[in-house]
């Protein structure tokens, strides 16, 4: 047992030992990381402070260099110029033909599509109620001429009563002289010789109103005999039908007129010239003239062009649109082009003035209108103040503001201001 205690106290004296060798090496541990942390820190900071001298200099370099810009040139325009404007295709005659009488249709001999010649028979209607209303004013009409031959020979009667009453009264007068007639026998007698006259009159007045009435009755029937003329509708020239009504197939009821309920039965055109509507805008207005050449194109045919010719213009804007509407003539014998196609119209119109030619991502737009950074010999920035004519897209017309050769600046930024002095580039250079 005493050996046990002796073991006992001999490890409790050992045992702080091995303590205090163990927090040494810790501190040790500790203390190198501190070291290593605190040199990592100032090796940041050096390189910080190093990399912002750097852009600091940089800036300043930056600063004493001029900023380089993209510059094109400013060109004379050509002694002519294109436009391209869309334009409407309408057949140079184009006939819609209406019903001028009521009744049913008979025949109609041709179709959509059929060339017709002048004078062939189109539609054909059977109208029974027309024909029934001529007989009718015929009849009136040779009921009126009897009635005038009757007033003639009541003519002739009043005219003979007249001649006996005169003739009666004169012998009457004779006696009335001899004092053999009392002067009552004699006043009638002259009173009836006056009503004969009246007679006469009134005969004569009746077959004037008689013969009135036979040239009304006339009238109303060479009226009934020209609509008659209608129940045939010919073509009106060589041409082509372009329209017939879905309704026009033989025994279908026919309603004269030009109403919405009744549409044309049939539509012939000419299209072996075209006519081009097109909408000039009022800065090419004066520039547009009769006689003037044009090209056509549509899209059904690519590549090709059709020779024009303005017919004429209106002589007037239309301030609704501002535009001048000029006609223009195409041939077309093949009748390659049709009624109502889209097309555009190519016009080569001359400049009235030298202009100059600026590329269009060179305008700059102020508040003052549209304006140009042209680099000067200084190399420095002056705007020039534009006055613009037309736009084709890539290149816009200047009237006024550049000479021939100006260096403009192309996409300025914010940092293009008067009086900034540049570095050039000329687009497409390197």
């Amino acid at each position: 047992m005493e050996t046990e205690h002796q073991i006992d106290r001999e490890l409790a004296s050992r045992a702080p030992l091995p303590h205090k060798k163990s927090h040494g090496k810790f501190i040790a541990l500790l203390v190198v990381l501190g070291v290593l942390l605190i040199a990592g820190i100032a090796a940041g900071v050096m390189m910080r402070q190093t990399h912002d001298r750097a852009l600091a200099a940089t800036a300043e370099d930056d600063a004493d260099r001029a900023p380089m810009v993209n510059v094109g040139r400013v060109r004379p325009s050509g002694a002519k110029s294109t436009i391209e404007l869309p334009g409407d295709l309408v057949a140079r005659v184009e006939t819609p033909m209406y019903a001028r009488v009521d009744g049913y249709l008979k025949q109609r001999p041709v179709d959509i599509g059929d060339h017709v010649k002048k004078g062939d028979l189109l539609v054909e209607i059977d109208t029974p109620d027309l024909d029934a209303q001529i007989a009718q004013t015929q009849a009136t009409l040779a009921q009126s001429k009897a009635t005038l031959q009757q007033l003639r020979a009541a003519l002739l009667v009043a005219k003979s009563n007249a001649k006996l009453a005169a003739t009666t009264a004169e012998r009457y007068r004779i006696l009335l002289q001899q004092e053999s007639v009392a002067k009552q026998d004699y006043d009638n007698q002259a009173a009836q010789a006056e009503v004969a006259e009246a007679n006469i009159k009134q005969a004569e007045e009746n077959i004037h109103a008689a013969e009135s009435t036979i040239a009304a009755n006339a009238a109303n029937v060479r009226r009934m005999e020209e609509l008659k003329v209608y129940t045939r509708l010919l073509a009106p020239y060589d041409g082509i039908v372009t329209y017939r009504s879905p309704q026009s197939d033989p025994g279908t009821l026919i309603s004269a007129g030009n109403t919405t309920q009744s549409r044309e039965l049939i539509k012939v055109s000419q299209i072996d010239t075209i006519r081009i509507f097109v909408n000039v805008p009022q800065s090419y207005s004066t520039l547009i003239h009769a006689g003037q050449n044009a090209d056509l194109m549509v899209d059904e045919y690519p590549g090709r062009t059709f020779p024009a010719t303005v017919r004429g213009t209106t002589n007037a804007v239309d301030p609704a649109t501002r535009s001048l509407l000029a006609v223009l003539l195409v041939n077309n014998p093949k009748g390659e082009l049709l009624p109502g196609m889209y097309a555009k119209v190519r016009f080569a119109l001359p400049h009235m003035v030298s202009v100059m030619m600026l590329p269009a991502d060179a305008l700059v737009l102020k508040t003052d209108g549209p304006h140009a950074a042209v680099v000067g010999a200084d190399r420095k920035i002056h705007f020039h103040k534009l006055v613009l004519g037309r736009d084709f897209g890539a290149e816009i017309e200047v009237n006024s503001g550049l000479e021939e050769g100006d260096a403009v600046v192309l996409n300025p930024t914010d940092a293009i201001r008067e009086g900034v002095m540049v570095e050039m580039k000329d687009r497409g250079g390197k």
